[in-house]
């Protein structure tokens, strides 16, 4: 082995251990790597991760210098690899290459931001013929034959196309399908079903995981060590919640853009920060250098019937994790998601915080796990002990089947305290959603309502009472239920409003008895409806969860 692997596995030894005579050999280790050359591409990929964590968790303002500097420095380490820096591609480290199919906002946001630095990886692209039939689609119907067979083709076409412009084929297309005049949404889906691998080389600051860590005034130095300890949740979120606050625009656009870097970087994408809303950005200090800042949606790309905010949580100024809560009428689905670098941290005291300020946002009763995050289709959840991880904070299965397993691995556990259980038993212990009762929630829930029950109702009643004829129901029901609520000068209201009330005019036209409800009932699902349009998600979920007449009809719809 040789001497620079041995420092970097020492290093990453001691990285999570935070006596004072670890914070002396973590620094001398640092010093003694800052001018060691790492030829192995696999040692210097361990070495990034150590040091992004100890950038997260740094214990010394001494020791954070040392690591700053070794990652201000670590392109020019990639760039030393030569050849072998192919070994590093979709790392998402400074120097390295990564190529993934963006969907279109992320796309254009790439463009946007590394115009030079982002294309089509054309060899990794195999389906030419759905190409050529959708730039046919798109280009004008006097181009279409230039598609077919004996045609110039769509490689040809893209170069003419361009007009002597200097610009990548990417931005070209991202031109064609900003034209195509289709709805947004039908346009997006369009761009993402051709699957193009965009290649992009994340360099400089604030564009790779390397050098992702904001301008950061006040550090939490973890002298102390850290915090691992699973505490008693519903304790947890009977205290006080850190205040949330409205992020003025300037800090909002630093946030979003911090979230679509960590999501690139790592290959992945989330719809609360593919169309995030600038006015609709909370923060939250939740103490120990930890900030959590929650993405809203623009209104016309917000979910039908739940309220969503996505996450991003940065601890120093480093994002460490990411993730979601959905919420209707009082259940809250969570989903959290630590970054491979930062899992030996303080994931459970980063759970406790996120979820304190989800009761803030939503004022939740009940809270979820889908069984995906559990490990079910999930090899990153299974491996990472994703179920015991939220068995730990009070999660609890209510699946009988589930339960037999928990308590035979229980039995198992209390004998031999090394026992671990096998990945076919963490399949069994993921197969179905585990919850938390919060006071004022059922205690073991059996049935809750879900977006999916709604959406099966609205698709039956579309088929029985149209025929199918989506455009016809949506107009007739917006007609008819602003006619038995009393909304008839729409005309007046701001355009967002105007259509997610549309929107969710198909959900109220289920109801059977208006006449029944009274006028404040009425008066409060127009307000419900037009919030959804409205620029806050959490005004819009607070006004769902207190119309206890409209749950309760839409329970009783969904059980018969």
């Amino acid at each position: 082995m040789s001497r620079g692997r041995r420092l970097v596995e020492a290093l990453a030894a001691v990285a999570s251990r935070y006596a004072p005579e670890d914070q002396k050999q973590k620094c001398a280790l640092l010093e003694n790597l800052e001018h060691r050359v790492i030829r192995r591409p696999g040692t210097l990929l361990q070495l990034h991760e150590t040091l992004c964590f100890l950038q997260a968790y740094p214990d010394a303002a001494t020791l954070l210098v040392l690591v700053d500097r070794a990652l201000e420095a670590f392109g020019a380490r990639v760039d030393r690899l030569g050849a072998a820096r192919r070994r590093l591609h979709d790392s998402g480290i400074a120097g390295a290459t990564l190529d993934y199919p963006f969907g279109f906002p992320m796309a254009r946001w790439l463009v946007s931001r590394f115009s030079s630095e982002a294309e089509i990886a054309w060899p990794r692209f195999a389906d030419e013929d759905r190409l050529d039939e959708t730039l046919s689609l798109l280009a004008t119907p006097a181009e279409g034959d230039a598609f077919s067979e004996g045609g110039m083709g769509w490689r040809q076409w893209l170069r003419v196309a361009k007009g002597g412009r200097r610009l990548t084929d990417l931005q070209l297309l991202l031109e064609v399908f900003e034209g195509t005049g289709l709805p947004t949404a039908t346009r997006d889906w369009l761009f993402e079903s051709l699957a193009l691998p965009i290649l992009w080389r994340p360099r400089g600051a604030g564009a790779s995981r390397t050098l992702a860590r904001l301008p950061w005034r006040r550090v939490f130095f973890h002298t102390g060590g850290l915090d691992r300890s699973a505490r008693n949740l519903v304790e947890a979120l009977r205290r006080p919640s850190p205040p949330l606050t409205r992020a003025p625009r300037a800090l909002a656009e630093a946030m979003i853009e911090a979230a679509r870097v960590a999501m690139a970087t790592r290959q992945r994408e989330l719809h609360a920060f593919s169309y995030p809303n600038p006015d609709d950005v909370l923060t939250a200090d939740a103490g120990r250098g930890l900030t959590l800042a929650f993405i809203g949606i623009l209104p016309d790309f917000r979910l039908p019937l739940e309220g969503y905010y996505g996450f991003l949580a940065l601890k120093n100024g480093v994002p460490v994790s990411y993730g979601g809560g959905w919420e209707l009428f009082g259940t809250l689905d969570f989903a959290v998601n630590v970054f491979e670098s930062f899992r030996q941290g303080e994931s459970a005291y980063l759970a406790t915080q996120l979820l304190r300020a989800y009761r803030q946002i939503f004022g939740m009763r009940t809270i979820v796990v889908d069984r995906y995050q559990l490990g079910h289709e999930s090899t990153e959840a299974l491996r990472s002990g994703s179920f015991y991880f939220y068995h730990r904070l009070g999660f609890r299965p209510r699946d009988p089947a589930v339960i037999r397993v928990l308590a035979e691995e229980r039995a198992k556990i209390a004998a031999d305290p090394a026992y671990r259980s096998p990945v076919p038993v963490l399949k069994r212990l993921a197969a179905n959603e585990v919850f938390l009762s919060l006071p004022g929630g059922p205690a073991t829930p059996e049935r809750r309502l879900r977006a999916t029950d709604v959406s099966a109702l609205v698709a039956r009643y579309v088929a029985r009472e149209f025929g199918g004829d989506r455009i016809g129901a949506t107009r007739d029901s917006a007609e008819r239920v602003g006619l038995a609520l009393g909304a008839v000068h729409r005309a007046a209201w701001p355009p967002a409003e105007r259509r997610a009330f549309d929107r969710m005019a198909l959900v109220a036209a289920l109801i059977p008895d208006f006449a029944a409800w009274s006028p404040a009932e009425r008066r409060a699902l127009v307000a419900v409806m037009r919030a959804k349009g409205g620029r806050s998600e959490m005004r819009y979920a607070r006004r769902l969860d207190g119309h206890g007449r409209l749950r309760r009809t839409l329970e009783a719809l969904a059980r018969t």
